[in-house]
């Protein structure tokens, strides 16, 4: 794990760029949610207030990471389906392969039962406020 200081030389780049990278955050948002689970972070001074909102965040922030991984497989799939069709050869094999691939409908199946539960979450966590 690569940790940035300040004492760093930044990267050349815009004023933006340098503090985005001083500060420690992520631009992408898949990122940051990955960091939430392994690194310390600053609570929202709203919800520090809350009391017993500790295992909702918990929560909340598993169907984030669910949500964000799902996305990606599905990602996944649309490129190789891109790739597919930009590429110098077209093989019936392969486009078989992609018109019968039902992972793709899993991570779909999978993605919005984490979006669901995600609302209902944020639903209670709006009654809490």
């Amino acid at each position: 794990m690569v940790h940035l200081s300040t004492s760093a030389t930044p990267a050349q780049g815009t004023e933006e760029t340098t503090e985005r990278r001083v500060s420690g955050r992520r631009a992408r948002a898949r990122d940051r949610l990955m960091d939430r689970a392994s690194q310390p972070y600053a609570p929202n001074p709203a919800l520090a207030q809350l009391e017993h909102v500790e295992n909702l965040l918990l929560f909340i922030d598993d169907d984030l990471r669910e949500s964000a991984l799902s996305m990606e497989r599905i990602e996944r799939y649309l490129i190789a389906t891109l790739d597919m069709l930009e590429g110098d050869q077209l093989e019936r094999d392969e486009v078989e392969a992609l018109a019968t691939n039902e992972e793709v409908l899993d991570q779909i199946d999978a993605l919005n039962e984490s979006l669901e539960s995600l609302r209902r979450r944020v639903a209670r966590l709006a009654r809490l406020l």
